[in-house]
């Protein structure tokens, strides 16, 4: 009886023992679980500012590219009229197509998140989908922005200062320039300019390369609506 009486007590302490060791360990597996929440929680907003200001940038970046575009228009106004008595005026629209918007890439709570491996934190399926996505449709718009930045370097303005003057471009703009306060002794054939067939032809595949890149930004600005909603629908749960 006393042996049977001790293993009873025996088996009971050692019940014990497990089920102490049991909740001990789902107690750390709970305290290790609101942790992974509270860090998910973090990267969840740190990310939604990422694509904030992001969404506020491509936006800024399609008003200057259909402020090109109505550029560009204007200089092909300019051409069908004849007119090119406005020296002013034509030099400052030659200035504005210098100007090529691009896109820096910069959200980096992104890389953050893919290259350390943070990803996994996230529990929403369609939203690591969608940030996994994100660099390659970045690199999409940079290859046009890249694209446009070629044409108006190596074409546009080798073209163009070849019968005007870019000391004069830049007069009607507002920052210190030495050419503002410099008489340019450059020679100006403005109507030999406009009647030049690349005048045309690179100002088409400069409004080409700008309508792709506009596309492109509306599709990242649509994604990172999706990526926002996702976001607040996750916070709003927890």
């Amino acid at each position: 009886m006393k042996s049977t009486r001790y293993l009873k007590y025996a088996f009971g302490e050692i019940l014990l023992v497990v089920i102490g060791i049991l909740i001990a360990f789902q107690v750390n597996n709970w305290n290790e679980g609101r942790k992974q929440r509270i860090e998910e929680t973090k990267l969840l907003q740190s990310i939604k500012v990422d694509f904030e200001q992001t969404k506020a940038t491509l936006q800024a970046l399609n008003i200057r590219r259909e402020e090109s575009l109505s550029n560009f228009k204007r200089l092909i106004e300019v051409r069908n009229s004849g007119d090119f008595s406005n020296e002013l005026h034509i030099d400052t629209l030659l200035a504005k197509a210098t100007f090529t918007p691009t896109y820096n890439g910069n959200t980096s709570s992104i890389a953050i998140v893919i290259n350390s491996g943070k990803i996994n934190l996230l529990s929403n399926d369609s939203l690591k989908s969608m940030l996994l996505a994100w660099p390659s449709q970045i690199e999409n718009l940079i290859e046009r922005e890249l694209d446009a930045k070629v044409v108006t370097n190596e074409e546009w303005v080798p073209f163009a200062q070849r019968y005007t003057s870019v000391n004069d471009w830049f007069k009607n703009y507002s920052f210190p320039a030495p050419s503002k306060e410099r008489e340019s002794k450059v020679s100006k054939d403005y109507k030999g300019l406009f009647n030049d067939r690349r005048f045309e032809n690179t100002i088409t595949k400069l409004e080409l390369l700008y309508i792709a890149a506009k596309s492109r930004t509306n599709g990242l600005i649509n994604s990172t609506n999706s990526i926002i909603e996702i976001i607040d629908e996750d916070l709003e749960n927890r």
